[in-house]
């Protein structure tokens, strides 16, 4: 009996062995098995995770482009940049990991075409705006190229995409069926192996301990996605399979009026309302829609958010359906944001893109202007050289459109002062009749030529005001030019300084088109026009009441408009602080004028039509003059000609101003030699740096022959 229970103990051992050995073999297969098909779902996943990135890839490098387009600000071409390489990589992948399915791989040469055809077409609109400029690329734009590309991309994909989901769903099964044959023979193993109980018995353990051990893991990830969400900026909403509400972060929470205690279990619509904010119309729940299709879907444009207490939100964003493991949707996750900032910033930049436009062409307007009449005395010059009256008529014309377009050039650095916060001023105390006066007597050309009589009214006693005169006269004068030219034909202009509140008020007034009550703070805006119309015919940049306003804050004063419509004229009203009158001095005797003396003038300038009109002029003054048209030139025609003042221009070939200037010092015979800079740059930087490189004096062209007269009378 024993040996048959020992035979029968043996063959069972051995019919346990052999089991456990087929069954072991079984499971390695299956787990083979069940390796390979998860390792094809795994590269399935890959493929269209990297297809979605591709399609998102091109997607910002356009966003990109249009931004550049818009703007031809180069930091929107970090995506475009980003994109390039990020698609020949990702394409890499795709490859990679189609290698095995023929279909996808047949495709993947014509996505690759398409692809490498839209970053063609993206760097091509790029070059043309930075070429060409926004009109010819946002031609490019319109003309559809580079969206009947994308669409084939997104077609493309699309396709692959599918393919791809087929072969995962497929590949997926597979991966199921092979887990059921392991767990199958894992139980068979463990019901024929209850001889090991102990080593049963310890496995059952290590799973269990494992077990708490996946439950505490779990519940920390829980936690740290529900922190996650609850501290990220933008408004989070989750939702069970039914669309009702599971969490909300404070964002959401502020954003739609609802606690989370109240909005917990209600349907979505309830919480989340949306609409459209131009029709009204209520828009699709995309968190639904999610839900339903299984795929992200994004909001609307120009969708507002109803909150709980009937306050509207602009919103953007999307929704995506929430899956576990076995890619079962489980849930949605909205994610939205407010967009007030945004849209608000949007339409500033809007608004600042037609103000440059309108500001270049109203430029290129004002420039062009003084042109006209300046060739026309030109070419009455040269058809009648004899006639005295055309010569002092042509002559006249000259001058004041001349000093028009040096009056604009003038203006324009102002804005580029002021925009760095540079404009310089030097302070004094002057009686601010003193400066009316100036800025009635600067404007008086255009006065007479409009035919408008000006009323000034003073006060008996002098106001002394800590000014720079030379600056708050140009503000004056900017208010009466405004005046004058938006006032019809002899019209009438009044100007008032009387004392007010502790200060004393300027007032300008005129009775010209008036100002509509809705542009009476925006005047103050740089490059803005009343006058918007085609004919233009009050003329002007849209920067003379801006420099008022920024000239007279900075003496401490403001200026305030006033007008009671169109056609009823306005006003705009000075006010700034008094100080005490100086204590009065002896006064000097006048300096009797200076005899004119014959001077050596070396002119060097590489502009030969500038360099020959100013030796011209400089000799019919009595003077000798010796000319060259560049720096090397200079030094060698001065130390020939030794002369007493040198006239040089900066931006000169071979040798700048300053170097030649630094030359000319250190050299035996221009030690003290009179040094003038004769040049186009009148920043306070450019005249430190001629007066750092040993010039005597900085002359802005063209040149005032009054001012160089007193430079020449005073060496």
């Amino acid at each position: 009996m024993k040996r048959n229970v020992d035979h029968l103990l043996t063959l069972t051992i051995i019919a346990a062995l052999i089991v456990t050995a087929g069954n072991s073999i079984l499971a390695i297969r299956n787990l083979n098995y069940l390796y390979q098909a998860t390792e094809d779902v795994a590269r399935t996943r890959g493929v269209l995770q990297s297809l979605d990135e591709l399609l998102s890839t091109a997607k910002d490098a356009e966003t990109g482009q249009r931004g550049f387009v818009i703007t031809g600000d180069a930091v929107y071409l970090e995506p475009y940049y980003a994109a390039a390489g990020a698609i020949t990589q990702r394409l890499a992948t795709v490859d990679s990991l189609t290698r095995g399915d023929s279909l996808e791989q047949a495709r993947l040469p014509r996505l690759t075409g398409l692809l490498t055809t839209k970053m063609s077409e993206l760097r091509q609109t790029i070059e043309l705006r930075q070429t060409a400029g926004f009109a010819a690329a946002e031609a490019m734009i319109q003309a559809g190229v580079g969206r009947m590309v994308m669409d084939s991309v997104r077609g493309e994909v699309v396709r692959m995409s599918d393919e791809e989901a087929r072969l995962l769903r497929l590949r997926a099964a597979r991966a199921a069926e092979a887990r059921n044959r392991t767990v199958e023979s894992v139980v068979a193993a463990g019901v024929l192996e209850l001889l090991t109980l102990l080593v049963l018995t310890l496995a059952i353990r290590r799973h269990l301990r494992a077990r708490d051990r996946s439950r505490v893991a779990l519940y920390d990830q829980k936690e740290t996605f529900r922190t996650t969400l609850a501290s990220i900026g933008d408004a989070v909403i989750t939702t069970d399979t039914a669309g009702r509400i599971v969490f909300l972060n404070e964002v959401a929470r502020t954003l739609t009026g609802w606690s989370t205690e109240d909005a917990v279990g209600k349907p979505l619509e309830t919480i989340f309302r949306i609409v459209n904010e131009t029709t009204r119309a209520e828009v699709a729940n995309p968190a639904l829609r999610a839900l339903r299709d299984g795929t992200i879907v994004g909001l609307a444009n120009h969708t507002l958010l109803i909150n709980r207490d009937g306050s509207e939100t602009p919103i953007d964003d999307s929704a995506a359906p929430i899956r576990n493991a076995d890619l079962v949707v489980t849930g949605a996750v909205l994610v939205f944001r407010d967009i007030t900032e945004s849209k608000a910033a949007d339409r500033a930049l809007r608004d600042a893109d037609r103000r440059k436009d309108e500001f270049l062409a109203v430029l290129a307007h004002e420039l062009r202007n003084p042109l006209a009449p300046l060739r026309n005395a030109l070419e009455g010059l040269r058809l009648s050289p004899g006639d005295a009256r055309v010569v002092e008529q042509s002559g006249a014309i000259m001058e004041r459109q001349l000093h028009h377009m040096v009056r604009l050039i003038d203006d324009l650095l102002d804005v580029s002062r002021i925009t760095r916060n540079r404009l310089e001023l030097r302070f004094d105390t002057v009686d601010i009749a003193t400066i009316v006066h100036a800025a009635t007597e600067t404007c008086g050309p255009l006065l007479r030529e409009s035919g408008h009589g000006l009323r000034v009214t003073l006060p008996p006693q002098p106001i002394h005001v800590r000014a720079d005169a030379g600056r708050l006269g140009q503000a004056f004068g900017n208010l009466l030019n405004n005046a004058i030219k938006y006032t019809d034909r002899s019209g009438t202009i009044w100007l008032s300084v009387e004392p007010s509140d502790g200060g004393v008020a300027i007032r300008v007034r005129d009775s010209g088109v008036g100002i509509p009550g809705n542009m009476l703070q925006e005047i103050f805006e740089m490059f803005v026009q009343v006058d918007r119309s085609l004919e233009r015919t009050r003329g002007g940049l849209g920067i003379g009441l801006p420099l008022v306003k920024r000239i007279v804050m900075l003496h401490g004063g403001t200026v305030t408009p006033r007008s009671d419509g169109p056609g009823k004229g306005s006003e705009f009203t000075v006010w700034l602080p008094v100080v005490e009158a100086p204590e009065s001095g002896p006064v000097d005797a006048a300096t009797p004028a200076q005899p004119m003396v014959r001077r050596r003038i070396l002119v060097a300038d590489d502009n030969v039509d500038a360099t020959s009109s100013l030796a011209t002029m400089l000799r019919l003054m009595g003077h000798d003059v010796c000319v060259a048209n560049d720096g090397e030139a200079a030094v060698r025609e001065g130390a020939l000609f030794h002369p007493h003042i040198a006239l040089l221009d900066i931006g000169m070939p071979k040798l700048n101003g300053y170097d030649t200037a630094r030359q000319i010092r250190a050299s035996v015979w221009g030690s003290g030699v009179l040094l003038v800079a004769l040049t186009g740059w009148g920043q306070d930087e450019d005249r430190r740096r001629s007066e750092a490189a040993g010039f005597d004096h900085h002359m802005v062209k063209p040149v005032d022959l009054e001012a160089l007269q007193r430079i020449l009378a005073s060496r």
